[in-house]
């Protein structure tokens, strides 16, 4: 991840809205903050909660609470009081460019806001408007729902229990510095590509590609203009081997065969 990455979490709790008839599930939020430099400084998390209260409803309340470790947002998120349940299940979100003052704003401004202002916007919009702002793409519109819980289903990502956040997080970041593991089909799709680049060739044929320990071996047919001579043909296939070899240096010996392609006219 770039120096300004973060991550960003959707949280769910199952057991649902008790004053809330029909409300299935709650979701809540947390994110990364880090300064301007890409240094973490905390966590940020919350929910809009629905708790009782006057009125055949109930009414809900924003909060938000400051975590300095990992540790405290799990206990925070999984553990609940009285008053907030724990939450089940999280989500997470790698994002490149993460905006940590933005989204800390909109949370600034749903915890000045007046009570009568909460109850009156629905809860999932403040989760979803928060993680947008934070620079969380591509979340679905919280219109239409009233289960909570098939928005969250809907996010990208792998569900896992809130309490298992930091082995979850540990094995994220392992999959992220592993090394690629390429495929005999992944180096024959780039060395297609890297022939096709070249202006003079008219496609590339037959390919066959071969592991050599943790190198490969690539033997390459490529079409040419029929109009060319064979010396022209031989120069083309010294510069798209050359070009194989910048490109891919797990591919240890290139083989270039040219064949003749007539134009059409």
């Amino acid at each position: 991840m770039s120096r300004m990455s973060g991550r960003a979490y959707a949280f769910m709790r199952w057991s649902g809205v008790h004053p809330f008839p029909g409300i299935l599930g709650e979701v809540g939020w947390a994110f990364e903050y880090n300064d301007r430099l890409g240094r973490f400084h905390c966590f940020y998390c919350g929910s809009t909660e629905a708790s009782p209260g006057a009125g055949q409803f109930g009414r809900r309340l924003f909060w938000y609470e400051k975590c300095l470790t990992l540790p405290e947002l799990i206990k925070v998120m999984s553990s609940g009081t009285v008053d907030r349940p724990a939450f089940d299940e999280v989500k997470v979100f790698a994002v490149e460019d993460a905006q940590s003052e933005v989204a800390l704003q909109m949370v600034n401004q749903l915890s000045a806001a007046p009570e009568e202002v909460i109850g009156r916007t629905d809860p999932l919009e403040h989760a979803r408007e928060i993680l947008t702002r934070y620079g969380v793409r591509s979340l679905a519109h919280t219109h239409g729902f009233n289960a909570p819980f098939l928005w969250y289903n809907l996010l990208p990502g792998r569900s896992v229990p809130a309490r298992k956040l930091a082995v979850h997080l540990f094995q994220l970041r392992a999959s992220e510095t592993a090394p690629q593991v390429l495929t005999p089909a992944d180096v024959e799709d780039r060395v297609r590509k890297i022939a096709q680049n070249d202006a003079q060739v008219s496609g590339a044929g037959e390919c066959f590609v071969s592991r050599n320990g943790a190198k490969f071996i690539v033997g390459l047919n490529i079409a040419v203009n029929s109009a060319f001579s064979v010396g022209e043909g031989r120069n083309i296939a010294e510069r798209v081997e050359q070009a194989i070899r910048t490109g891919e240096p797990h591919v240890s010996h290139v083989f270039i065969q040219v064949e003749p392609f007539e134009k059409l006219d």
